[in-house]
C-alpha cells in the first residue's frame, strides 16, 4: 500500500512500469478484447396491438456496447400491413450518437372502421453506416388485431320515436286547468288502434286513485304519407279536488306514464317515454298553489351550513356526496381562500332567467331582492303574483336548484351555502307559459326591460338553458341584445352572460362508434353560444375530468363542477322545493327527503348538467366583482380565460383514419402562440376561484383596448367554382385566406368563422380552422346528431376561443372532411370575423 508520503515517489517514479505493464496486460494477463456494437430492436412484450386503441407504440433502438462514434441505421418496414395507410412511423433512418447507448421511434398505428383481417408490421435492422453490426434481436413483429367494420347510421332521425305527445297550453284559472295535446300519430310503430289517454291521479306512479279525464282513438296512418298533428283541449275542474293534496295529469298514448331521472327536463312538464305529465298541489281551499308560502324552519343549533362538507364542488375532501362513490380532493372551484376571507359577492345583483324561482324558499329568501322578480305566468295562472316567479310544477323547479348553487345564504345554520351566498338574487321565469311570446320574455329577463321586470340594473345574467338548430345562427335581434348589455348595463362596463354549454356530449341514438369519443352534438349547434359576449360553461365531475353529458366545442369558455347525474357518482347538493312533497327529490335517489340531514326535504343531492356548472361561474364572476367592481365584462372573460386550472392535462387527442389518411377529431390540449391552453372539452380550464381573485385584485379595469368587431373577410376566390370534397376520405379539401390590414397591436378575443357546404348530409361533415401561427381549432365535429339528415351548412357561424390573444392577420387555413360514405357535397363559400382588442 501507497502512504501519503510515498505518493510523489510513486508518480515520479513508478509510472513507466505502470504503463508497461497495462500495455501487456498488467498483473492478471493479456487484456479481453473490446467487442463489436451491435444493433438490436426491442419492443414491449405485448406486441399485439388492438387497432381501436389508436396506439403509438415505441420500438427502441439499443447499441451494446455503447459505440465509440457515430452511427446510423437505417429501418426496413414489411409486412400485410401497409404503411401511410394503416400506420405511420416518426422515422425512417435512427442516429445514434457516440458513446449512446439508445434511441427510439414510434410507429403509430392507425384506427379505422374497414373490415380486415389482422394485419403485421414487421420492423428489421437494414443498413448501417458505422462500426456496427446488427444483432439477435433486430428485428420486431407486431400483430394489429383489426377493429372491425363500422358503418354510419343514417336512419331518419325520428325513426322509431316513442314520444308523441306535446302539450299545446296550460292554463289555470280559478275554476280549472286548461290544457291541451299536440299529438303526432304515425311515429308509434306496429299495429293500431292507438289511443291518447288523459287522467290524473294523486299517485305519482298513477297505480293508484286514477281517474279518467278522457281516452281518444287516434287514426293509423302511413309513415310514407304526408300527416299533421292533431290538437286536443281539455279541461280539469277543481271543484272535485282535495285540499292540501298533490296531482299529477297525464297525457300519453297507450302506456302508462313512466317516470325516470333522464326523462326530468327543466320546466313546468315532464316528459315520459309516450307522453308528457303535469303536476301541481292545491292549497287549504282547493286551489292550485301558485305562490310561495314561506314555510317554518328551526337552524341548527351549530349555526354554519349543515350541508357544507357534502358539497365538494366548493371544497372536494373526496366525499361520496350522498353519490355511492367518492370523488378526489381538490377536484373543486378552488376557492377556499375566498370561503376564508369572507369573499361571497356582496352588493353584485344576479339574476336567474329560468323556470322560476322559490323566492320564500329558507335557504334563498335572505338573498332575494324585495319585489324585483318577475312571473311571466301572472296573466295565466290564477292567485298568482307578478313578482313572486312561482312554478307551481312540484316536480322540480331547475331555476330553485341553479339558484341555491350561485346563492344560497351561508351560515344560516339550514342546508349548504352557495358560491357566493352575498348576491342579490332575482328570478325571471321565461317560458312559464307554454307557447307565449318566449323571445320577448327573453329579451324582458336579459337587459332590455326597465319595467315588469327591471332587469337593466343586473349585473350578471345566468341562463342554465339552450337549444339546437342545424346549421342555425343567432337571431339579429339577440345580437342586437347582447351588444346592448355588455356595452350599456353596469355604467357601460357591462353585463355578464353566463350560458350553459349543453348537455349533449353523450345523449343521442350514435351515429358511428366515434361518437363515444366526440360527443353526440357539438356546444358550437346551440346558435347563441356562437356570440363572444357570452360566457359559455362545460362541466367536470367530482373525479376532475369532464363530466359524461357535458357538450363539447370550441365556443367553450371554462368548465366548473357539476359533477354526475346517475347517483354512483357525486351530484351537486343545492336548494331543492321546499318541503318533502315536491321538488326533484320525488324522482330522485339520494340525499333523503324526510330524515337527516335534509328532515323537511328542501334540499336535492343529484343536481348536474351545465345547468349547475353555469351558477357556479356566475358565482366565481360575483366574487370578483365584489373584490373589484370596476372590472368591466371583458376584464372578468380574460381574468378568467388567464387563471383557469388545466384539468385533465394528459388526455390524448381522438383521431381515425378514412381511407388511409388520418384525420384528429378532437385535439389534445393545445398552447396557442400567446401562450393560453386550450381543450374543446374544457375551454381555458376549470373556474379557479382563489386565483382569479388574486388577479383580479391586481387587474387595472379596461386595460384591453377597445373592443373592436371587424368587417368580413371573404374567401372570394372559391365563389365561382367551388371546392369538391373527397367522399369518405379524411384527406378532405383546404382552402386559405389572407387576413391584413388589422392592427398590427390586435390580440384576438373570438373568430367567426361563416361557412356554406352544399352536401346531401351535413352530419358527414369535419371543421376545422387554423391559424398564421399554427393553433388547431375543431369548430365541427363530424357525426354531429344535431346535423343528422340535414342537408348542407348553410352559411353556419361557429365560433372558436382557441385563438385567444394571438394576432388575426396572416393565412388562415379552413379544412373540411366528409367522413362517411354515399353523401358529397362541395364547400361553396367561408368567411372569418374577428372580435379583438389591444391586450398589456
Amino acid at each position: 500500500m501507497v502512504g501519503v508520503a510515498d505518493t510523489a515517489y510513486f508518480r515520479a517514479s513508478a509510472l513507466p512500469a505502470f504503463a508497461a505493464a497495462l500495455a501487456i496486460g498488467g498483473c492478471d494477463g493479456p487484456r479481453t478484447p473490446r467487442p463489436p456494437t451491435e444493433i438490436f430492436l426491442f419492443a414491449p412484450t405485448a406486441t399485439d396491438l388492438q387497432e381501436t386503441a389508436n396506439q403509438t407504440l415505441t420500438v427502441t433502438v439499443r447499441a451494446h456496447p455503447r459505440p465509440l462514434g457515430s452511427l446510423t441505421v437505417s429501418l426496413e418496414f414489411s409486412g400485410s400491413a401497409t404503411r401511410d395507410h394503416d400506420y405511420a412511423v416518426s422515422a425512417d433512418v435512427i442516429a445514434i450518437p457516440a458513446h449512446t447507448a439508445s434511441v427510439d421511434f414510434q410507429i403509430d398505428v392507425y384506427r379505422d372502421f374497414d373490415a380486415e383481417d389482422d394485419e403485421t408490421i414487421i420492423v428489421s435492422v437494414g443498413t448501417i453506416e458505422g462500426n456496427a453490426t446488427p444483432g439477435s434481436p433486430a428485428r420486431v413483429e407486431i400483430n394489429v388485431v383489426d377493429g372491425g367494420a363500422a358503418a354510419v347510421d343514417k336512419s331518419p332521425a325520428d325513426e322509431g320515436r316513442a314520444i308523441a305527445v306535446f302539450p299545446s297550453h296550460y292554463v289555470i284559472t280559478e275554476r280549472s286547468i286548461e290544457f291541451g295535446a299536440i299529438v303526432f300519430p304515425p311515429l308509434l310503430g306496429g299495429p293500431g288502434p292507438h289511443r291518447l289517454i288523459v287522467e290524473y291521479s294523486t299517485d305519482l306512479a298513477f297505480d293508484a286513485n286514477v281517474q279518467s279525464l278522457a281516452i281518444v282513438d287516434l287514426p293509423v296512418v302511413d309513415p310514407g304519407m304526408q300527416f299533421f298533428p292533431e290538437i286536443h283541449d281539455f279541461s280539469l275542474p277543481l271543484s272535485g279536488l282535495l285540499p292540501n293534496e298533490s296531482y299529477h295529469i297525464g297525457m300519453y298514448v297507450n302506456e302508462l306514464p313512466r317516470l325516470t331521472r333522464t326523462g326530468v327536463p327543466a320546466g313546468k312538464v315532464v316528459l315520459t317515454e309516450s307522453g308528457v305529465v303535469f303536476s301541481f298541489a292545491t292549497d287549504a281551499d282547493g286551489s292550485v298553489t301558485t305562490r310561495c308560502a314561506a314555510p317554518v324552519r328551526t337552524p341548527d343549533a351549530a349555526a354554519g351550513d349543515p350541508l357544507f362538507d357534502r358539497q365538494w364542488h366548493l371544497q372536494n375532501t373526496g366525499q361520496t356526496a350522498f353519490a355511492a362513490n367518492p370523488g378526489i380532493p381538490g377536484a373543486d372551484l378552488r376557492m377556499s381562500g375566498a370561503i376564508r376571507d369572507g369573499l361571497d359577492g356582496d352588493g353584485v345583483i344576479l339574476a336567474v332567467v329560468d323556470t322560476g324561482l322559490e323566492i320564500c324558499h329558507p335557504d334563498l329568501a335572505a338573498n332575494v331582492e324585495a319585489g324585483k322578480s318577475f312571473n311571466f305566468a301572472f296573466e295565466t295562472s290564477a292567485g298568482s303574483s307578478p313578482a313572486d316567479p312561482f312554478n307551481h310544477n312540484i316536480l322540480g323547479d331547475h331555476g330553485t336548484s341553479v339558484a341555491g348553487v350561485a346563492a344560497a345564504v351561508a351560515n344560516n345554520g339550514l342546508g349548504g351555502r352557495g358560491v357566493a351566498p352575498g348576491v342579490e338574487l332575482r328570478g325571471y321565469n321565461v317560458g312559464a307559459v307554454l307557447f307565449a311570446d318566449v323571445e320577448m320574455q327573453m329579451f324582458s329577463s336579459l337587459g332590455a326591460s326597465s319595467r315588469d321586470p327591471d332587469s337593466s340594473g343586473v349585473d350578471i345574467f345566468n341562463m342554465s338553458f339552450g337549444s339546437e338548430v342545424p346549421s342555425g345562427n343567432s337571431a339579429e335581434d339577440f345580437v342586437s341584445l347582447m351588444k346592448l348589455g355588455t356595452g350599456e348595463l353596469r355604467s357601460g362596463r357591462g353585463a355578464l352572460y353566463v350560458k350553459a354549454a349543453g348537455n349533449d356530449f353523450s345523449f343521442c341514438r350514435p351515429q358511428h362508434p366515434l361518437n363515444a369519443d366526440v360527443g353526440c352534438a357539438s356546444a358550437n349547434s346551440d346558435p347563441d353560444n356562437n356570440l363572444p359576449y357570452l360566457i359559455v360553461v362545460g362541466a367536470f365531475n367530482a373525479n376532475d375530468v369532464k363530466s359524461s353529458y357535458s357538450s363539447a366545442g370550441a365556443n367553450l369558455w371554462v368548465v366548473a363542477p357539476a359533477g354526475e347525474i346517475d347517483m354512483q357518482h357525486p351530484g351537486i347538493v343545492t336548494t331543492d322545493q321546499a318541503g318533502i312533497d315536491a321538488g326533484f327529490s320525488l324522482l330522485d335517489a339520494g340525499l333523503p327527503a324526510g330524515g337527516p340531514p335534509d328532515a323537511h326535504g328542501d334540499y336535492i343531492a343529484s343536481f348536474g348538467g351545465t345547468s349547475a356548472a353555469t351558477p357556479a361561474t356566475a358565482g366565481a364572476i360575483a366574487i370578483l366583482l365584489g373584490a373589484n367592481p370596476d372590472l368591466t365584462w371583458r376584464d372578468v372573460k380574460h381574468i378568467l380565460a388567464a387563471s383557469a386550472r388545466k384539468i385533465d392535462p394528459e388526455i390524448e387527442a381522438v383521431r381515425a383514419a378514412f381511407n388511409g389518411t388520418p384525420q384528429i377529431l378532437q385535439h389534445a390540449w393545445q398552447t396557442n402562440a400567446a401562450g393560453y391552453s386550450f381543450h374543446n372539452w374544457y375551454g381555458f380550464g376549470a373556474v379557479a376561484v382563489d386565483a382569479a381573485v388574486a388577479m383580479a385584485e391586481t387587474h387595472t379595469p379596461d386595460s384591453l383596448g377597445k373592443f373592436v368587431e371587424s368587417g368580413w373577410f371573404e374567401a372570394s376566390d372559391i365563389g365561382a367554382a367551388p371546392l369538391a370534397i373527397p367522399d369518405n376520405d379524411g384527406v378532405g379539401v383546404t382552402h386559405s385566406l389572407d387576413v391584413a390590414g388589422l392592427p398590427d397591436s390586435a390580440n384576438i378575443e373570438a373568430v367567426v368563422l361563416e361557412i356554406r357546404v352544399d352536401h346531401d348530409y351535413a352530419s358527414d361533415l369535419g371543421v376545422e380552422l387554423v391559424s398564421p401561427a399554427g393553433t388547431v381549432s375543431v369548430l365541427n365535429t363530424p357525426f354531429n346528431a344535431v346535423l343528422r339528415g340535414h342537408a348542407g351548412l348553410s352559411d353556419w357561424q361557429l365560433m372558436s376561443n382557441a385563438f385567444y390573444g394571438e394576432s388575426p392577420n396572416g393565412a388562415w387555413t379552413l379544412s373540411v372532411a366528409d367522413l362517411a360514405e354515399n353523401d358529397v357535397g362541395q364547400l361553396s363559400a367561408w368567411r372569418l370575423r374577428f372580435y379583438y382588442g389591444d391586450h398589456p
